[in-house]
């Protein structure tokens, strides 16, 4: 009897541990390559605008995971085919590396600032977000999001920069949060973090990009938050933006000031990414 207590007492032990062994492999496996916390960089840009754009008073944005930039060209084709897509003033991109934002930019003629984010072990390439504007950009920024298991889970950070359109400043964001975005680091989730950063520009604000929100509990959190700071998710009721596998989520948003005239959706019929384009066209005075 005693001798049966103790294999029970045993397999209690042995099972979690084995458990935690696992993990550290895991773990250990799939450790991030190099430091990207440096808000200060690495860094690219270019200018291939041909001509600063004229501001009619509407603004067409577009966001798009590209899943590692796998098929540029369809990517391209989109863009310039699409009635929902073409002709958009503001491109903003995850998941791409800086030859692709580059080939991105100077075919489509876009002035781009691009933020790596990660090195992917595979893949042997740094990929980040990028913003591709029609006017020129300034003040870039890499906002570095908190990560909860510092050097062991990949880093993620947001591209900002400042367009003029008129006489009126814009602060864009090019946004991609961790698949366990909403675990605290501390007390700060990447969500509240990213609330935060926006509460301090006192600009017009666009922002939109990946925010990982595989749960309505996530979009309502993410949500709730960015309302608190003056931002309504524009493509709210668009449906979802992932597919795979038979199953669809609604993982991208894009975020503006509340109050505004615009229309939104989603592009669906383009298989160039896991994730589908988002689009919103906003009005907005050129003056504040």
């Amino acid at each position: 009897m005693r001798a049966s207590g103790l294999k029970v007492w045993g397999i209690l032990i042995a099972v979690p541990l084995i458990v935690l062994l696992l993990l550290v492999v895991l773990l250990v496996s799939r450790r991030p390559i190099g430091d990207y916390s440096d808000p200060g960089g690495p860094f690219t840009e270019g200018s291939y605008a041909d001509k600063q754009e004229q501001f009619d008073g509407s603004l067409r944005i577009v966001a798009w995971n590209l899943h590692y930039g796998e098929k540029l060209e369809q990517v391209i084709e989109a863009l310039k085919s699409a009635d929902e897509l073409q002709e958009a003033h503001v491109l903003l991109l995850q998941e791409i590396d800086a030859a692709g934002a580059e080939m991105l930019a100077r075919r489509l003629h876009y002035n781009y600032i691009f933020y790596p984010a990660a090195f992917h072990r595979q893949r042997r390439e740094e990929y980040g977000n990028a913003i591709l504007s029609k006017w020129p950009l300034s003040e870039p920024a890499k906002i570095v999001l908190p990560n909860w298991l510092t050097g062991w889970l990949q880093s993620r950070n947001a591209a900002r920069a400042t367009i003029s359109v008129g006489d009126r400043d814009i602060l864009v964001y090019s946004v991609h949060l961790d698949t366990t975005w909403m675990i605290p680091r501390w007390v700060t989730t990447q969500g509240q973090y990213l609330v935060e950063e926006v509460e301090k520009g006192g600009h017009f604000v666009i922002l939109g990009g990946d925010f990982n929100t595989w749960t309505s509990g996530s979009v309502a959190f993410l949500e709730n938050g960015l309302e608190g700071a003056g931002l309504e998710r524009l493509t709210e009721g668009t449906g979802y933006t992932f597919e795979s596998a038979g199953l669809r989520l609604t993982l991208d948003h894009i975020f503006s000031m509340d109050g505004l005239d615009y229309q939104a959706g989603v592009y669906r019929q383009t298989d160039a990414s896991d994730h589908y384009p988002l689009w919103a066209e906003i009005t907005i005075d050129s003056a504040p």
